[in-house]
């Protein structure tokens, strides 16, 4: 059984890491959340051009006065590739990199980006497969704002939790009521501000969990505390951290009648 589809406290997501004290999405970046305290770590994965599962937010590379889409790179350019960033030049992980380095000891919502140009099934078999290979197919919650990945990813291994992100408004399933533009999915991944009491209703009516993303600011951390979600994602783990740890300590000086 997948953690993420059974009951938990919330967790807190570092987003592509800690980008705060390292590049997103890197290994020195994911470092930084677990150091932290974070219970699970969010990153992007692109497709290069020999089906290999990259860390990467953008579609293109920046080299110099160049932009160079990530699909058009093998796996071996992309590993020779040091580019540079605002903390010092940086490297591209692969996603076997980041399930080697801490396996089943760390959670993963694994954000997978497409293009037209994604071949789809391919990179749903290959997050499969780098999943079962390390042992974290449980550990995971694979996501992505594009509905036929997710069919593709629930057609390569259903044990797999999934999540379908939105950036807008979209109608849920509703009980007994045919649904063919959304795709099939364990989870919803909101925006943080479009998380509200009627939304949360109609995804516990669709047996969906919801995660949202991406809370920074302490206020809408405790906002969306309050709600009880399963997990919120943000750049600032430790922020996210102090602020459950002081819900937490409220709770149980309400409990024990302080």
């Amino acid at each position: 059984m997948s953690d993420w589809k059974v009951p938990h406290e919330p967790w807190i997501v570092g987003h592509r890491g800690a980008p705060r004290r390292a590049r997103e999405n890197t290994i020195d970046s994911l470092d930084a959340a677990e150091s932290l305290g974070a219970d699970a770590v969010e990153f992007d994965l692109r497709q290069t051009r020999d089906g290999e599962a990259v860390l990467f937010h953008d579609e293109d590379i920046v080299l110099g006065n160049q932009r160079i889409p990530v699909r058009t790179f093998t796996t071996r350019e992309i590993e020779k590739l040091q580019l540079p960033s605002e903390f010092g030049a940086y490297r591209i992980p692969r996603l076997e990199d980041v399930f080697h380095r801490y396996g089943p000891a760390m959670r993963y919502v694994v954000e997978v980006k497409t293009s037209p140009h994604t071949q789809l099934a391919l990179m749903a078999r290959r997050v499969a497969r780098v999943a079962a290979e390390f042992g974290v197919r449980a550990r995971c919650l694979v996501a992505s704002f594009d509905a036929e990945f997710l069919r593709k990813m629930r057609e390569a291994d259903a044990s797999i939790a999934t999540s379908f992100l939105i950036d807008h408004p979209v109608a849920l399933p509703e009980p007994g009521r045919p649904t063919p533009l959304f795709p099939p999915a364990d989870a919803l991944g909101p925006r943080c501000d479009l998380v509200t009491a009627p939304l949360l209703a109609q995804a516990q009516a669709a047996g969906l969990s919801v995660h949202p993303w991406t809370a920074d600011e302490p206020a809408e951390i405790r906002r969306l505390l309050d709600f009880g979600l399963p997990s919120i994602t943000t750049n600032v783990p430790d922020v996210a951290l102090a602020v459950r740890a002081e819900a937490r300590g409220a709770s149980v000086f309400i409990a024990e009648g302080g």
